[in-house]
C-alpha cells in the first residue's frame, strides 16, 4: 500500500498494476492516476448501486424508481416529466419508463397538462405516499451511516469534486 492510500483501494479499483503500466507503454495519452480515479467512481458507483437495490427488493422497486418517489415525495403538487428528469440528471426516455412502471403499480399518478396535452404531471399516489413515508426514515439512516466515514467538510468537498468531473464530461459532449 502507498503512503495516504487508504485499505482497500486496489479492491475498488479491481485492475492489477500491470495493466497501467501495459497501457501507459502502448498509449502516450493514458495517464494511470486519471484512469484510476474513473475506475473507482465507476466501482464505488456500482457498489452503492448494489446495496440500495437489496433495500427496495421487497417492494418491488429499482434504486431509480424510488429516486422518482423521493423527487415526488419533496413537493406537495405535481411535477412535470422533464422537471423529474432533471431532478434525476438522467434522459426523458429512461423518466418515461419509470414513470409507466410505477404507475401501473399504483405508486404514482400522471395526468396531462391542461395549457399543453404534450406534457405530463406527475404526483404520489395514497400507496405511493405510505411506501415513501414507511421507507424514507431507513433510506436515509441507511445513506447517513454509509457516509459517516466523512466529515461535513468532506462530504460537501466530494460533492465539489464530482460537479467538476460531471462538467469535464458535459465539456467533451459539446
Amino acid at each position: 500500500m502507498k503512503d495516504g492510500e487508504e485499505p482497500g483501494v486496489d479492491e475498488l479499483v479491481g485492475w492489477p498494476k500491470s495493466h497501467f503500466a501495459g497501457h501507459k507503454r502502448r498509449y502516450p495519452d493514458f495517464d494511470a492516476a486519471t484512469f484510476k480515479a474513473l475506475l473507482a467512481l465507476r466501482g464505488t458507483a456500482q457498489r452503492v448501486e448494489n446495496r440500495q437495490g437489496t433495500w427496495f427488493l421487497e417492494d418491488g422497486l429499482t434504486p431509480q424508481k424510488f429516486g422518482v418517489l423521493i423527487v415526488l415525495a419533496a413537493k406537495a403538487e405535481p411535477i412535470s416529466l422533464s422537471d423529474v428528469r432533471k431532478y434525476l440528471g438522467t434522459t426523458q426516455a429512461n423518466v418515461t419508463g419509470l414513470v409507466a412502471g410505477l404507475e401501473a403499480t399504483g405508486l404514482i399518478e400522471r395526468k396531462a397538462s391542461v395549457a399543453d396535452r404534450r406534457v405530463s404531471f406527475v404526483s404520489l399516489s395514497r400507496a405511493g405516499r405510505r411506501l415513501v413515508d414507511a421507507r424514507l426514515p431507513a433510506y436515509f439512516a441507511r445513506n447517513r451511516a454509509a457516509l459517516r466515514g466523512l466529515s461535513q467538510a468532506e462530504k460537501k468537498t466530494f460533492v465539489e469534486l464530482l460537479a467538476k468531473v460531471a462538467r469535464g464530461f458535459e465539456a467533451l459532449e459539446r
